[in-house]
Parts: C-alpha cells; sequence; structure tokens
C-alpha cells in the first residue's frame, strides 16, 4: 500500500510539473496543445496555418497570452507560434535520447479550456534514425491530446504527441527533434511547397516492368510535360519517364506524389528515381518555392484563420488557418 501511495504522489507531482508547462490553442475542431522550448517560441499541430495570425491561447492556469504565427511545415503538418511576451518558466527540457520499450511515460495535455489532463501510458514502440524516429504509445486518442507532453519519470520531454499517423496510436516526433522543429521552423517561416515544374498521368504498370520498381505496383506515375525552366527539367528529367520515387517516397499514384513533394523542403537536394527506357536512373533536382492557390487538403486564403479566439488580424498570405480533425 505505501508503494502504490508513494507511485500515486509521484504520478501526481509529475503531472503538475507538467501542466505548468503546457499552453492550449482553441479552434472550431475541439482545440489542441502547444509546447514551448525556450520560452518563446512554441510547437503545435496544425493543418494549415495564416502567416502573421494573432491568436489568443491560454497558458499555464488559464492564463491569456497572444501568440504570433511564424512558421508552418506543411509536410509535418507543425506550426511555429511566437509568445506576444516571454515565458521562460515554461521550457521543456527534452530527453537525449529515446524512451525503452515499454516503459511508462506521463502523457500530458491542455485539450480544452477547463484545464490540464494527463494519462499514464506505455511505450509500443521507439525506434528510428534521425528525422525518421518516432515513438508509439499504446493508449488510445483522446480529443484534444495532440500536441500533448510525453514526459519520463524524471520529468524531461521524452516525446510531442503529433497528430496521429495514418494506422498508428499515439504516434510521437521525440522530444529533441520537437525541440530543433520549434526554432528551425520558426526559423524558415512559409517556405511554401516544394515545385518541380511537372505534369504527370497515372498509367498502369507494365507487366515486364512491375519488377523493376522494386515494390511490385500496379500502376505509376508518367512525366507528360515539364516546365522549361523548372527544377525537374533542369535535373534532367524527360516526359515519358516513370516515376520511382521522390525523395525516397514512392510515387504509384497523385496522393503519393503530393506526399513526397509536401516533405520535400525548398532549396533541399532531392533525389529522384525514375525510369526510362527500363533502365534505372538518379536524378538530382533541387526544388523551388511556390505556393499552392488551390490546395486540395482543404487550407483556405484570406484574412481569418475561422477559429474562436484569434484577434482577425490575418495578413491575406500564406495558407489559411486550420486544425487538422484527426485527434
Amino acid at each position: 500500500m505505501d508503494d502504490l501511495r508513494s507511485l500515486s504522489d509521484s504520478l501526481a507531482a509529475l503531472a503538475s510539473d507538467a501542466a505548468a508547462k503546457l499552453f492550449h490553442v482553441p479552434s472550431l475542431l475541439g482545440g489542441r496543445s502547444a509546447l514551448g522550448f525556450d520560452g518563446s517560441n512554441l510547437l503545435v499541430p496544425a493543418f494549415a496555418a495564416s502567416k502573421g495570425e494573432k491568436l489568443d491561447i491560454l497558458g499555464p492556469g488559464g492564463k491569456a497570452v497572444v501568440a504570433e504565427v511564424v512558421g508552418f511545415d506543411s509536410g509535418l503538418r507543425l506550426a511555429a507560434l511566437k509568445l506576444e511576451k516571454s515565458m521562460p518558466e515554461t521550457a521543456w527540457t527534452a530527453a537525449s535520447a529515446l524512451p525503452a520499450l515499454g516503459s511508462l511515460v506521463l502523457v500530458a495535455a491542455y485539450p480544452s479550456p477547463q484545464g490540464a489532463e494527463a494519462r499514464l501510458d506505455a511505450v509500443r514502440f521507439s525506434g528510428g534514425e534521425g528525422s525518421d524516429a518516432y515513438i508509439q504509445t499504446d493508449g488510445s486518442r483522446f480529443p484534444g491530446f495532440s500536441g500533448a507532453a510525453l514526459v519520463d519519470p524524471n520529468g524531461k520531454l521524452t516525446g510531442f504527441l503529433a497528430s496521429d499517423a495514418p494506422g498508428n496510436r499515439g504516434w510521437a516526433i521525440p522530444g529533441a527533434r520537437a525541440a530543433e522543429l520549434a526554432l528551425s521552423i520558426a526559423e524558415r517561416g512559409f517556405p511554401g511547397r516544394a515545385w518541380l515544374g511537372i505534369s504527370t498521368l497515372p498509367v498502369e504498370t507494365p507487366p515486364n516492368y512491375a519488377e523493376r520498381f522494386g515494390d511490385g505496383r500496379e500502376s505509376a506515375l508518367i512525366v507528360a510535360s515539364l516546365e522549361a525552366e523548372g527544377a525537374a527539367a533542369k535535373a534532367g528529367l524527360l516526359v515519358g519517364d516513370l516515376l520511382v520515387s521522390i525523395g525516397g517516397r514512392p510515387t504509384s499514384d497523385p496522393a503519393g506524389l503530393r506526399a513526397a513533394l509536401d516533405a520535400a523542403r525548398p532549396g533541399e537536394k532531392l533525389r529522384m528515381v525514375v525510369l526510362r527506357a527500363g533502365e534505372r536512373l538518379e536524378l538530382d533536382a533541387m526544388p523551388e518555392s511556390r505556393e499552392d492557390e488551390d490546395d486540395s487538403r482543404g487550407s483556405s486564403r484570406g484574412d481569418g484563420w475561422g477559429c474562436c479566439g484569434g484577434h482577425g488580424r490575418g495578413h491575406g498570405h500564406g495558407w489559411g488557418w486550420g486544425w487538422r480533425s484527426g485527434r
């Protein structure tokens, strides 16, 4: 009984410390949690964001604070906010290593204006290298828990609970990686979508080509046209090439191509693998930055983010602000 009471007291203390570092970003879809690492920049899961938007959000204990949207990563569906007034006491310290498989973590979130919430969870997966590393917990997704903190027994941030990846529950970015992203997204701002200058058409995979793609796909994308001065043309891509992958991501259909470009960064080298007359080739392109005027993911243009609590002082630039419906 004493051991159980001691464990309960330790968890309660851990939750109290975590709650003092959580932010709540309200939205029409129920809100999200947000975390900071330097007392100023916050990281929050988002579907899209509008540059320069001023938001009324809640700090620890329900304190009303103002934050500005300063950056957006369309591939990771993350936004960076900057507090109008610094709050150094809310900065998280990231754990230096991934949590051990099967270890217990406290999940601390600020899903609604009612206050912070917490639950005890177990790590069901922990692995990967560099930007591909991730953590998965065993608990069910609770509404508003996107952006929650995974806290280790020492009170350090071991993971940032991102919007759910398809087929996963409790998918989280490692704490150290989240800290890097909070600053890098703020520094990059709104780089726009990676643009290669290509048009494609889906085609059935020729039977004798299936093995050459390496994944037995039944469909592929053929390059139908190229912008003369586009990044793909400059890299040597030709009309008639069959796309195998871009940036290591399979491009067997339009959705695959879109995902590959979402994950790409304008101005950074991007490897394209193609089949040309049956021969497998690797080409390196340098994608440009372009804004998408007809974003099928549902973001909207204009000067309002349409969310409860915003000042409505949008600048009419960048992506319309909206939150991903999956939690």
